[in-house]
């Protein structure tokens, strides 16, 4: 973090601001961080950015936290602190060395200059600048509010088509998920996520707002979420995985694993569900889950809790094996740093964590951000993040989506293969399956 002049803030109440994608999709060429969850009544829409944190290494939410706190905490206010700092912390705790990944560093948290926050039926506005910058901080936001509106956030995507041939993916997959099934069976892990690539080519540049307005109609309960750094690329997504959530003392998380297709009908789904909870191979997976992310919190927490059984959560693409866990923190910790205790989770990584993540970064390529972890801090340490899942990365024309499978004792690789292709279609429906196979 560079040192500059002091820093002040102002947050007010305000009259609804409109669709958030709209404002997210303003003014181009700037920092965006857009998240919006609608069943939840809970949106943010983060434009600019005035101070940075990266990192990278073992300790990169650790530092990440205590560097956050600091800048959050050194804001001059008239009252109530509504900064916040918004960003995400890439899978592997390296920096990418694909040039795609080029603005997603393995840590990256910005302070934006304005903030717009709806919870349910209340808006806040939340504006950040440097002390002497009042008419940097105005000519922002008179920025957005003419621009805001010009771009309609439902409008059709254009076609996609495939980027890269077919080539040998499918026996790539099957090597890979052999390799895991081998380190399974030799006693190295119990769990081992594999996952993905595919490049696909839009024949106009494509607008995250029009893939996200039509994520966000379809998928309610989803995290749906932009990342734009000020350069061309977008890292958008809508995940139905959270990370964690703290609100004071309590913090929430979930384990999600174990899948199984939707149906044609409530009564098929109804069936197919059936079978997923009681199929053996799925419970497994999903029992990794949940007692990974138990033994995590009961290191930072008290009172940590879990239903006995998982719940069914329906995905228009597929449905889950879903379990909370919610406790009590024993000392404070802001959300970033419970992040750090938490990822990577069974859920996205293995069981045990080294021995699966070392497999992973051997076989696969560079996973990015996807399946890190993307969300928000306030100036108190509250806020939530949520595990990368369902996302895509937008660069020019060119859309890369990533899916994965969790392998464990008796996975079959057809099957997994199977799971990552309706997994590849959540956020760009059909065309993405429709495009064929690429290579990963």
């Amino acid at each position: 973090m560079s040192s500059r002049s002091a820093l002040r803030a102002d947050s007010a109440s305000i009259e609804e601001p409109g669709d958030l994608l709209a404002i997210a999709s303003a003014c181009q060429g700037i920092p965006v961080f857009y998240w919006e969850r609608p069943s939840h009544g809970f949106g943010m829409v983060a434009l600019g950015a005035l101070r940075e944190i990266r990192g990278a290494g073992p300790e990169r939410f650790a530092h990440a936290s205590a560097a956050a706190s600091a800048l959050l905490s050194s804001i001059e206010t008239d009252g109530g602190n509504g900064a916040c700092m918004v960003g995400g912390f890439g899978f592997s705790d390296r920096d990418p060395t694909r040039a795609e990944w080029r603005d997603f560093p393995a840590a990256r948290l910005v302070l934006p200059q304005l903030v717009w926050t709806r919870q349910t039926d209340r808006c806040v506005l939340t504006r950040i600048w440097e002390v002497g910058g009042e008419g940097d901080r105005d000519a922002l936001l008179e920025r957005v509010r003419a621009a805001a509106g010009a771009c309609p956030p439902g409008a059709e995507a254009a076609p996609l088509v495939v980027t890269r041939p077919a080539g040998d993916e499918r026996q790539r997959w099957h090597a890979r998920v052999e390799a895991a099934c081998a380190l399974i069976a030799s006693g190295g892990a119990r769990k081992v996520v594999v996952a993905r690539r595919r490049e696909l080519l839009a024949q106009l540049a494509p607008e995250p707002a029009h893939i996200l307005a039509t994520a966000r109609a379809a998928r309610p309960a989803c995290f749906n979420f932009w990342v734009r750094c000020g350069g061309s690329t977008s890292f958008i997504g809508s995940t139905p995985e959270l990370l964690v959530r703290r609100a004071g003392d309590r913090i929430e998380a979930s384990a999600l694993a174990g899948s199984a297709a939707r149906g044609a009908d409530g009564d098929e789904d109804r069936r197919l569900g059936a079978v997923l909870l009681a199929c053996p191979k799925n419970g497994r997976e999903h029992a990794l889950v949940v007692s990974a992310v138990k033994t995590a919190l009961e290191g930072i927490a008290d009172q940590v809790v879990s239903p006995a059984r998982p719940e069914i959560l329906l995905l228009p693409e597929a449905q889950h094996l879903h379990t909370p866990v919610s406790g009590r923190l024993v000392d404070p910790r802001s959300v970033v740093e419970i992040a750090g205790v938490l990822h990577p989770t069974p859920a996205v990584c293995g069981v045990p964590r080294d021995a699966a993540r070392e497999l992973i970064e051997r076989e696969e390529p560079e996973r990015g951000w996807y399946a890190g972890t993307v969300g928000w801090m306030a100036a108190n340490g509250d806020g939530e993040f949520a595990v990368a899942l369902r996302s895509a990365l937008l660069d020019d024309r060119s859309i890369t989506v990533w899916a994965g499978a969790g392998i464990v004792e008796g996975s079959n690789p057809d099957a997994e293969l199977a799971e990552t292709e309706t997994k590849m279609t959540a956020l760009l429906g059909g065309r993405a399956g429709d495009a064929g196979e690429c290579a990963a």
